[in-house]
């Protein structure tokens, strides 16, 4: 499964956005979204899909890092739909091992528990990584 999460961020990672879709503290250490919404201008939502990306708390601190596997407002995932608010990711590396998931289920409540699974995270706290 990582092999293949690595083979298909590696066929994305040629996109290139044009457009800022996050800002960062000058330390690095909080994930805030801009006020500019990572679905605009329209299309942009679709460049994230594939992509890796840093995971953060409420607080904005990264929780671990994942890939992007869907955007699709009708997609269930953990038993929710994706709608606006969700993306569906896969957990590559816990930052933070026992921080608490957005939406757990009754195997998976921390991050630890979700690495190498995908799971629901809000996109208010997804930062691209660009590393």
């Amino acid at each position: 499964m990582v092999k293949e999460l690595a083979e298909r961020l590696g066929e994305v990672e040629s996109i290139v956005v044009e457009s800022k879709q996050v800002e960062r503290t000058p330390n690095m250490e909080r994930c805030v979204q801009s006020s500019t919404s990572v679905i605009e201008p329209k299309g942009k939502k679709s460049l994230m899909l594939g992509k890796k990306v840093k995971l953060c708390d409420m607080e904005g601190h990264p929780v671990a890092n994942a890939i992007i596997m869907s955007l699709d407002k009708s997609k269930m995932v953990m038993g929710k739909s994706l709608g606006e608010e969700y993306y569906e990711v896969a957990i590559l590396f816990a930052y933070k091992p026992n921080a608490p998931l957005f939406v757990k289920d009754n195997e998976r409540k921390t991050i630890q528990d979700a690495v190498e699974s995908h799971i629901v995270w809000s996109g208010e706290f997804v930062e691209v990584d660009d590393t």
